[in-house]
């Protein structure tokens, strides 16, 4: 087969093993990339606002063999919404399949210095979960990183609880957990590990095979849900500024409260158009999405926890 429309932008070879690396923004996602491809980690911005907003993809070889490591925008990104970043997602998912890639592996990456599963690390689990399914569990790898910055007794008990929680319905399935420790070394253990099942996502299965939209698929379901309730709050939240707004008479106070009301009324017209792309969204179109992103590839080397 040649290669599929788009993907030669990102200098992906059938030979070469893909590792998808997903999670929130600020697990680590970039760090991992960049030490399994031979940086040190330095350079990479470790802060709450996303870095990567699109598909990148790095290239490295590990053991003799070639590995092309696929950095993706987290969901709750400062920047795209989560329509746009599922759909450039499951993009490359279905272009890899059509073309007969070899998907090795989906990493998940987790910080273990959080102490509560809530919020955007909830939801990004959640979307992950829905996108790959139990038919590829058993090539997931739940990544716990930024060690450093707890015991390791406190990250053990961590982890013994997520994994009997949040992590237990992926562990049942057949995913494994892997501890990160910011360096080289540990980075291409974990790439090295073998998966066991066909290179086939849920949402490819869904989207390719069954022809559903992706309204119809379990991530699509999920987002639709995440969306409706997100709108839910701030049309209530919208609804308390407008009458806090007209009982205030200290004009500074007022202002202050109008800028906020606007702010949301803002959100919600974007969470509005969001649900409506969504609902609309045929293969075609998803496909569309994936084609306007223009990030080149990169060549390598280069619940409360306690």
């Amino acid at each position: 087969l040649l290669l599929p429309p788009d993907m030669d932008k990102y200098d992906i070879t059938k030979t070469d093993l893909i590792v998808i690396v997903m999670g929130p923004t600020g697990s680590g996602k970039s760090t991992f990339i960049d030490h399994a491809t031979g940086g040190d980690g330095r350079d990479i911005g470790h802060s709450l606002k996303s870095t990567t907003h699109d598909i990148i993809v790095r290239k490295t070889e590990i053991g003799a063999k070639p590995f092309a490591f696929v950095d993706t925008p987290g969901f709750n990104d400062t920047i795209r919404s989560d329509y746009e970043i599922l759909a450039e997602i499951a993009g490359f998912l279905v272009k890899a399949h059509q073309g007969g890639y070899q998907l090795n592996k989906i990493l998940y990456l987790h910080r273990i210095s959080d102490n509560r599963m809530a919020g955007t690390p909830l939801k990004n689990l959640e979307l992950f979960a829905s996108l790959c399914g139990n038919i590829a569990m058993p090539n997931v790898i739940i990544v716990t990183t930024m060690w450093s910055l707890v015991h390791d007794d406190i990250g053990d008990k961590r982890v013994q609880m997520l994994a009997g929680t949040f992590w237990k319905q992926m562990k049942e399935g057949g995913c494994h957990i892997e501890r990160f420790d910011d360096n080289m070394d540990s980075a291409h253990m974990i790439a090295l590990e073998r998966g066991t099942r066909p290179n086939i996502t849920l949402v490819t299965e869904e989207l390719v095979n069954k022809g559903k939209p992706l309204k119809s698929t379990e991530a699509g379901i999920i987002l639709n849900k995440q969306l409706d309730a997100l709108l839910k709050e701030e049309k209530a939240a919208s609804l308390q500024l407008e009458q806090l707004s007209q009982r205030q008479t200290n004009p500074e106070a007022k202002s202050h409260l109008e800028s906020e009301l606007q702010a949301i009324k803002k959100s919600i017209r974007e969470k509005t158009l969001e649900l409506q792309r969504l609902n609309r969204s045929a293969l075609g179109s998803i496909l569309r999405v994936f084609s306007r992103s223009q990030a080149p590839a990169i060549q390598g080397p280069s619940e409360e926890l306690t």
